[in-house]
């Protein structure tokens, strides 16, 4: 098994950038198709992701015209009785394919500097 402490973007091309985990299974592939997980590793591309959990209160019956003033009815309610309001969080079951640590995710690729090219 080999192990490599430091990665250059001269030596390694785009396996730089992969994280210590896939780079170790490239490496270390005894397959055979390093070229095609190569040429993989050059299409990835860099997201900032963030992980959302909900949190939600009892409901509570609010009187409103129609649907579109149920909106500023319930701020209205909400800033008249916001100690009283309590929040729990949502059941993970029921989101986020039964992972344990969120609800949702957003996400937005990182723009590549084209200076250092």
């Amino acid at each position: 098994m080999i192990e490599v402490k430091s990665r250059s973007p001269e030596s390694w091309g785009p396996l730089a950038k992969v994280g210590d985990r896939e780079f170790n299974r490239i490496i270390n592939n005894r397959k055979g198709n390093t070229k095609d997980l190569i040429k993989k590793a050059k299409k990835l591309k860099t997201y900032k992701v963030w992980f959302k959990k909900v949190w939600e209160s009892d409901y509570f019956e609010i009187l409103a015209e129609n649907d579109y003033s149920v909106g500023s009815a319930a701020r209205a309610y909400f800033k008249a009785n916001e100690s009283k309001i309590g929040f729990k969080e949502q059941p993970r079951s029921k989101w986020a394919n039964g992972y344990a640590g969120y609800d949702t995710l957003s996400y937005v690729k990182v723009k590549e500097s084209t200076t250092n090219k």
